[in-house]
């Protein structure tokens, strides 16, 4: 029986590239589509990342043999997660927290939040809650609303009180 060697690796070694590329969009299964060298690759997201946004600096290792696989993404700053303009005919987006006040900042087009059972919203004592059965609670101690235009309100049935 043969002992192992210290230092001799378990696996083959890596054999892909690594390569430097920009997320340009990310489908609903979580694939990714990243541009490298103008070129649109599909890549697969490493479990180990939280989720690139279009127009986010990544890593992509391309292998002869498996799918490209983004193994690691570049921060995004400031300055690209206020950006709402165009580059390369792509939505920018980004996201950014800030730790010293403890605020999350969502920049894009259009933000899809999707829950199993329920999205629920606080603040303070106000809550808005969202279920998979259709219905939406809002709770507050005063609720304002306005409208510019007409303003509709349409149900089987609305008590007021």
């Amino acid at each position: 029986m043969a002992i192992p060697q210290r230092n001799t690796p378990a696996a083959s070694p890596v054999q892909g590239s690594v390569r430097v590329g920009k997320i340009l969009r990310i489908d609903s299964g979580g694939a990714a589509i990243v541009e490298i060298d103008d070129q649109p690759i599909p890549a697969e997201i490493a479990a180990h990342l939280p989720w690139p946004v279009p127009g986010q600096r990544v890593a992509v290792m391309q292998d002869a043999e498996e799918p490209a696989l983004v193994l690691a993404a570049y921060p995004l700053r400031e300055a690209a997660a206020m950006s709402n303009g165009q580059d390369s005919g792509v939505q920018s987006a980004g996201v950014g927290f800030d730790p010293t006040t403890g605020t999350l900042r969502i920049h894009a087009q259009r933000l899809d939040l999707t829950a199993l059972g329920s999205v629920e919203i606080r603040c303070g004592d106000s809550v808005l809650r969202f279920n998979a059965q259709g219905s939406v609670v809002l709770e507050a101690q005063a609720i304002t609303q306005s409208s510019i235009g007409p303003y509709r309100i349409e149900g089987a049935s609305i008590d007021l009180n």
